[in-house]
């Protein structure tokens, strides 16, 4: 049983670094309009599966 033990360092690579891909501000317009779009869209949802529970107790029971 070792009563000792060495742990080696981590070895760290650096990535090569690319330069950002030139956007024109209509491009970028673009993109920012389809991501807010996204975003509505999620907020602003019907939530149709709490419609649907809601729907099924409103409905009369056969007894």
């Amino acid at each position: 049983m070792p009563t000792g033990f060495h742990r080696e360092s981590a070895t760290i690579y650096q990535f090569p670094v690319r330069p950002p891909r030139a956007v024109s501000r209509f491009e970028r317009a673009r993109i920012m309009e389809r991501e807010a779009a996204d975003v509505c869209d999620a907020a602003l949802d019907s939530c149709w599966y709490h419609d649907e529970a809601v729907r099924e107790t409103d409905r009369p029971t056969k007894s």
